[in-house]
């Protein structure tokens, strides 16, 4: 157990996937007065660390938890064979914590994490969601063509996460056109970063971890979610950078409710933070807002 600005942390397990639980004093997660929890995903390369920031203040008035995603940081050493496999690692892993109530927020991967269980969640999932903050998700690929070409896009990266050491591939990785908006100096600092995070370990090599992951959780195996997005029983928000072209486009046609953040890239958590800090309060605070209207509606 470990203290965060008075936020008590707790990591009772690694297994199935690590994870770790900030939840403040006197804040209930059952009865008439419970609010959701948040579960926090990160993207590909990060780690529960990401968040740090965000939780730091939300956990205040939210039981935050934080999780490492299979082949990243403390689950390094787990590997899955599809979207479903991840889905039934996330319940037995949520399992540990007191929940009935779930609000996800998904970071790019993460995010498409989070919209596969809004599309099929599993027959055994166990909690109730109360809503979804995606930032930079894509919702899929709506024709066989794309799949192909973004399948032969992102096996290229699995042959050189799976062949090359990282200190090699992440600099050609953040030369991407989503991470347009990094300066040379911020891209050094993840680089080392993630370098560090997804270091060796324990026998398990970081760089073929992540490959693993790439390849059971490419774009291309994805399917297109959009529709079932749009019908969702939950309220779906979408978070973009106003820097992030490719996604700001994605987003606006979604016809999904959205907020775009000005001096923001992809990743809108790094760079404007308690911007987006303040767009998860208030979308879980209109959820609280709303269940207690409905609520006393009927």
């Amino acid at each position: 157990m470990r203290n965060l600005s008075n936020i008590v942390i707790t990591t009772p397990t690694l297994l199935p996937l690590y994870s770790e639980l900030f939840a403040p004093v006197n804040n209930p997660v059952k009865g008439v007065t419970a609010k959701p929890s948040l579960v926090f995903l990160h993207g590909l390369l990060g780690s529960t660390a990401d968040w740090q920031q965000v939780v730091a203040h939300l956990s205040s008035d939210y039981q935050c938890i934080c999780i490492d995603l299979p082949g990243h940081a403390g689950s390094q050493a787990v590997t899955v064979n599809d979207f479903q496999h991840v889905q039934q690692l996330i319940i037995a892993t949520l399992a540990q914590y007191e929940l009935e109530h779930i609000v996800f927020i998904g970071y790019s991967l993460g995010a498409r994490i989070a919209m596969t269980i809004a599309d099929e969640p599993a027959v055994n999932w166990p909690y109730t969601i109360d809503g979804m903050l995606l930032e930079s998700g894509n919702p899929g690929l709506n024709s066989s063509a794309e799949q192909l070409q973004r399948g032969l896009h992102d096996l290229g990266w699995v042959t050189r996460f799976s062949e090359a050491p990282l200190s090699q591939v992440l600099p050609d990785w953040y030369q991407q056109g989503v991470f347009a908006s990094l300066t040379n100096t911020q891209k050094a600092a993840l680089i080392d970063t993630r370098s560090q995070i997804q270091a060796n370990n324990n026998g398990f090599n970081g760089g073929l971890q992540i490959s693993k992951m790439l390849a059971a959780t490419s774009l291309s195996k994805q399917g297109y979610l959009l529709p079932k997005l749009q019908h969702a029983e939950f309220p779906v928000r979408m978070v973009c950078g106003e820097l992030d072209p490719k996604f700001l486009q994605l987003t606006q046609a979604s016809q999904l409710d959205y907020r775009a953040v000005a001096n923001a890239g992809h990743n809108v958590h790094a760079d404007r933070p308690i911007v987006f800090i303040e767009l998860v309060s208030d979308f879980v605070s209109e959820i609280v807002t709303n269940k207690a209207r409905r609520k006393h509606a009927a």
